[in-house]
């Protein structure tokens, strides 16, 4: 008898813990989402991405959030729709239980604007060797790459692709200007330097300064960390700035040298 009555109470508290899960869900469910919290990681000062444009994005894919009820705030699907905006890296959605959305969003950050040869197609490489869409509202003060640019493949969307794929290294330099453009990217004084980099038709890499009157001939993308450290030290502890323009070219192409020329 007590073992029954044991049994009765443990199926009854069972059923009304159910009950009260059952109601707490369809109660959670049924809560208006607030306006969501956006956090957006803007590196290097670039603005790709807006609070503004985040929300009329999500409003065109159905989520008006503010006042939407949480059963219909699909975290998952707004992670992907987010991420498949150019300028998004990474996208993190989180539900707490008082009805709040968090929205955390990382820029990509651009080190390079690619032209290619026929100045039809023109778009951004990122730090991790994405490509990149330009951008309809901001622009990005990065160097830009021209010249004999053949960008043979348009389904090619990162440089590692490239390099892990001989035949594709063999039509493209877009690996090749990656490597430049990260180089540039590391040594702050290059890179402040650096308006343009222009590539020949042989492949090597001419930078265009901002201050002088200079072609900067750097070679192909080879050693191109060595080149550019040689090339800071040039600038800053080898030549002054009021005789930049005795040179037409600064070459260091060449292994462990530096070959000017003048006018």
């Amino acid at each position: 008898m007590k073992k029954g009555i044991k049994i009765l109470s443990w199926s009854a508290f069972t059923l009304v813990v159910l009950i009260l899960l059952v109601f707490v869900d369809i109660s959670y469910s049924a809560i208006p989402c607030a306006a969501p919290h956006i956090n957006i990681v803007q590196e290097d000062g670039h603005h790709f991405i807006t609070e503004q444009s985040v929300l009329e994005q999500l409003s065109n894919s159905g989520y008006s959030l503010n006042g939407q009820q949480y059963k219909d705030i699909e975290v998952d699907r707004i992670e992907t729709i987010i991420e498949g905006t150019p300028g998004v890296k990474k996208a993190e959605v989180y539900k707490l239980n008082n009805g709040s959305l968090t929205l955390e969003i990382k820029q990509s950050r651009p080190i390079a604007r690619i032209i290619t040869d026929n100045g039809l197609v023109s778009f951004y490489l990122d730090a991790d060797g994405n490509t990149m869409p330009l951008s309809k509202s901001y622009i990005a003060r990065v160097p830009v790459f021209s010249g004999s640019i053949y960008y043979a493949d348009g389904n090619v969307k990162n440089v590692h692709e490239i390099k892990a794929n001989d035949s594709l290294k063999a039509v493209h330099l877009l690996d090749d200007i990656y490597d430049v453009a990260s180089a540039i990217d590391k040594h702050e004084f290059i890179k402040l330097q650096t308006l343009q980099v222009f590539v020949t038709t042989n492949g090597e890499f001419e930078i265009t300064p901002r201050v002088g009157k200079n072609r900067i001939m750097l070679g192909t993308a080879a050693n191109i960390d060595d080149k550019l450290s040689k090339l800071t030290q040039f600038y800053t502890a080898v030549i002054q700035p009021q005789e930049l323009n005795n040179y037409d070219t600064i070459s260091v192409k060449y292994s462990n040298q530096i070959v000017c020329s003048k006018r």
